[in-house]
């Protein structure tokens, strides 16, 4: 009888699964003639199954499934069983149950050609209840009388430490994908000090370790390469050296773009009247009427985002020059579905960031920007932002430009209304009557600090030169606008925090010329005064010089920039012109 409830037993539960009710099971057992002891004991195998299956759901791995099962079966059954009706039917239960796993065992051994079995359960320890409860990580079970004996011996789970012969875990994980090691397989405990406790003190966040965890140990989110991915301080400052090499070998810097008031500008369907609704489909409908083949559209309705998008007069001119010489990065401090958004409009074939896109949600700081996620080295990173407070740790590497405001209320929120296209009857930067085209003029500094870098390395010996010094002081004597002195009128405002970072100024100091900011101490030492219109007091005063001081216009230094040479001032004397 107990042969063949055995054989019944390992065909239920080896089968592939059917639901079915317990009254179905104990109706088809009466109607196979089963003997009532086999109907009696399927609902506790049955009621062991399902609680198998409750402790083990939600484990992520085999082993950690196995190991979780079995000990926590074994902090469930007390030392001493009190004794009840069911006590015995659990005998009877654990006794087939080690014999179904037994067999299965010993089937996988033969198998797999192992010849240890049997060391293994001399090895083994054995420890039962004092009832003949269920065993626990090895057991030596009896079925009948006599010498009818058969061991059960619980096969060991091997982590991932242990898979490698035991090496154990690194002394320094280099990297981390979801929080488990990619090297040793070991999870990093979670601590107070990860990436995202750190995330507003914008610095590189230290794991200490806690138990079992690595102590003095940094690591920083690299989500925009791969989520999940936690790359350590060492590994990431290879990667960054690496990729630095790389780049340079291929002739190019690092440029790191903005996105909101830099490269394009944002407003929501809520921030708009009804009429500038209607003004703005009319737009979009007309330009496209107007694009020829081979254009891109720059005035765009997001109805899934809710939100119109204007891209900045020559964006796509400008990314296609600076991919040639640069690799872009884009860093915005808006999230990432919009980030992602925003690059697809900018780079639709996805052949200038090649996912190189970073939003606030993988920055190490929430308030801040900082190229300690970027790869690459700082010495050749250049930086496009509207803003400079945001990155306090690299503004050596700024060229900071005038914001671009196209939507009322984004020009309203910078205490800037009456300023947006819109407000000026749609008069775009670099039409008639607009402003300067800002981005012509980020690109001719860009490609004068790509010149001198790689210039000044080939000059040098092979010196690593520094683009943070070309951008301000070059110091070389054969550059385009080498002894010149200039001063700036009308091109920045009296408000602007960093003027210093302006790219007309910047453009100036990348060709060799030397800013000075006082005519009182400095006027017998200029020779040029930069101004967008006649009538202020440096125009007027530098016209009492009686042509040792030249005005000219701020195209000057972009037709300098691309004649890589001076050019003669008077083509550009006329201050008409923004």
């Amino acid at each position: 009888m107990m042969n063949d409830a055995k054989r019944r037993l390992h065909g239920m539960i080896h089968r592939p699964r059917v639901r079915a009710t317990r009254g179905a099971r104990e109706r088809g057992a009466r109607e196979r003639g089963e003997d009532s002891f086999a109907r009696h004991l399927l609902p506790v195998v049955d009621r062991r199954r399902r609680r198998r299956r409750r402790r083990s759901r939600g484990c992520r791995r085999g082993h950690a499934r196995g190991e979780i099962w079995r000990h926590s079966r074994a902090r469930t059954m007390p030392s001493s069983p009190s004794p009840s009706p069911s006590s015995s039917e659990d005998s009877l239960a654990d006794a087939l149950e080690a014999e179904l796993f037994a067999s299965v065992d010993e089937r996988e051994r033969e198998g797999e050609g192992e010849g240890e079995g049997a060391a293994r359960e001399g090895a083994a320890v054995h420890s039962t209840t004092a009832s003949g409860g269920r065993p626990r990580d090895a057991t030596a079970t009896t079925t009948g009388g006599g010498d009818d004996r058969r061991r059960v011996v619980r096969r060991k789970v091997n982590g991932p430490a242990s898979s490698r012969g035991g090496q154990g875990r690194c002394e320094q994980c280099p990297a981390f994908m979801f929080d488990i090691c990619v090297v040793c397989g070991e999870r990093r405990a979670a601590t107070s000090t990860t990436s995202e406790a750190a995330k507003g003190d914008g610095l590189r966040a230290i794991d200490d370790g806690g138990a079992g965890g690595i102590r003095g140990h940094f690591t920083t989110s690299m989500r925009y390469i791969h989520e999940g991915l936690t790359l350590s301080n060492s590994e990431l400052d290879k990667a960054k050296r690496e990729e630095k090499r790389r780049v340079l070998d291929e002739g190019k810097l690092t440029l790191i773009l903005d996105l909101d008031h830099t490269l394009l500008n944002s407003t929501q369907f809520k921030e708009l009247t009804q009429e500038q609704h209607d003004l703005l489909h009319e737009c979009i409908a007309h330009e496209q009427e107007e694009l020829k083949e081979g254009e891109k559209p720059h005035l765009y309705c997001l109805r899934h985002m809710g939100f119109f998008t204007k891209l900045r007069p020559y964006a796509f001119e400008f990314l296609e020059a600076v991919s040639k010489i640069c690799q872009p990065y884009v860093y915005t401090m808006g999230d990432k579905a919009y980030a992602k958004e925003m690059a697809k409009l900018l780079d639709p074939d996805g052949k200038i960031f090649h996912g190189r896109v970073i939003s606030n949600n993988d920055s190490t700081s929430s308030h801040v920007k900082d190229l300690d996620i970027v790869l690459g080295g700082e010495s050749s990173a250049l930086i496009v932002d509207d803003t400079d407070r945001v990155w306090p740790q690299n503004r050596e590497n700024l060229i900071r430009l005038d914001r671009y405001h196209f939507f009322p209320h984004s020009a309203a929120s910078f205490q800037q209304k009456g300023q947006s296209v819109m407000e000026r009857a749609m008069v775009d930067e670099g039409e008639p009557g607009g402003n300067r085209p800002v981005l012509l003029d980020v690109l001719a500094v860009i490609e004068s600090a790509h010149r001198s870098y790689f210039k000044h390395g080939s000059d040098n010996n092979g010196e690593e030169p520094d683009v943070r010094t070309l951008l301000v002081n070059p110091a070389r004597s054969d550059l385009p606008l080498s002894g010149v002195k200039f001063m700036m009128s009308g091109v920045t405002s009296l408000a602007e925090r960093s003027p210093e970072r302006h790219p007309l100024r910047l453009l100036a100091s990348t060709l060799g010329a030397t800013f000075i900011s006082s005519i009182e101490r400095d006027g017998d030492e200029c020779t040029h005064v930069i101004a967008r219109t006649a009538g202020t007091e440096k125009v007027k005063w530098a016209a009492q010089t009686k042509g040792r001081v030249r005005v000219v216009s701020p195209s000057w230094l972009n037709a300098c920039a691309r004649a890589n040479t001076r050019v003669d001032e008077d083509l550009y004397a006329n201050l008409d012109e923004k």
